[in-house]
C-alpha cells in the first residue's frame, strides 16, 4: 500500500514538473525515485520490526497489520504519524499537483495535441489516484477507530471487508492502465 500510494504520488509531481515547468525527467530521476519510494516504504514498514509499534493479527485474524489498538503512546505516535505521512501527505501532493496540472492547461491554449496527450495521462493519474483511495479509506477509518478506543463498532466481519479491500488496490492500476492508454 505505502509503495501504491507513494508511486501515485510521484507520478503526480512527475506530470507536474512536465505540464506546468515544461520540464521532462530523465532516466536517471526516474531511477532514483524508484529507490526512494521503496526506501520510504521500507522506513514504515520496518519501524515496527525495531519497537516503534509491532505487528498484530488484524481484528478478522486473516492478515496481519500495525497495532492500531495498542495505547501506548509510542504505539499511538507511530499511528498518527503514519496515517499522516503514508496517507494524508501524499494526498496533499497529489491534490496540489493535479490542482496546478488544471489550472495550467486550462490557461493554456497552445499545443492542443500535447495538451489532449497530457490530459488524458492525466485523467489515467486521477482516476489511479481515486481508485487508490476508495480502497484504501475504509481501512484507513476503521484503523483509526481501533487506535481511538472504537474498537467495539469494529466486528471482525467488518474489519474483513475493507481490509481485503484495500489489500486489491494493486491489482486495479493495470486495469486502469489497459484501458486508458493505447501504448499497454
Amino acid at each position: 500500500g505505502i509503495v501504491s500510494i507513494m508511486t501515485l504520488t510521484v507520478l503526480a509531481y512527475e506530470r507536474y514538473i512536465r505540464v506546468v515547468h515544461a520540464k521532462v525527467v530523465d532516466f536517471s530521476w526516474s531511477w532514483r525515485a524508484i529507490a526512494y519510494i521503496w526506501l520510504y516504504s521500507l522506513a514504515w514498514t520496518g519501524a515496527p520490526l525495531v519497537g516503534w509499534n509491532r505487528y498484530t493479527l488484524e481484528i478478522h485474524g486473516l492478515g496481519c497489520s500495525v497495532d492500531w489498538k495498542s495505547k501506548d503512546p509510542n504505539d499511538t505516535s507511530f499511528v498518527l504519524l503514519f496515517f499522516l505521512g503514508c496517507l494524508v501527505a501524499p494526498v496533499g501532493i497529489m491534490a496540489y499537483c493535479y490542482g496546478h496540472i488544471l489550472y495550467a492547461v486550462r490557461m493554456t491554449v497552445q499545443v492542443i495535441k500535447l495538451l489532449k496527450y497530457e490530459k488524458k495521462v492525466a485523467k489515467m493519474c486521477f482516476l489511479m489516484i481515486s481508485t487508490f483511495l476508495i480502497c484504501w479509506m475504509p481501512y484507513a477509518v476503521v484503523s483509526l477507530l481501533v487506535t481511538y478506543g472504537y474498537s467495539n463498532l469494529v466486528t471482525p466481519t467488518v474489519a474483513i471487508i475493507p481490509s481485503f479491500f484495500a489489500k486489491s488496490s494493486t491489482a486495479y492500476n493495470p486495469v486502469i492502465y489497459i484501458f486508458m492508454s493505447r501504448k499497454v
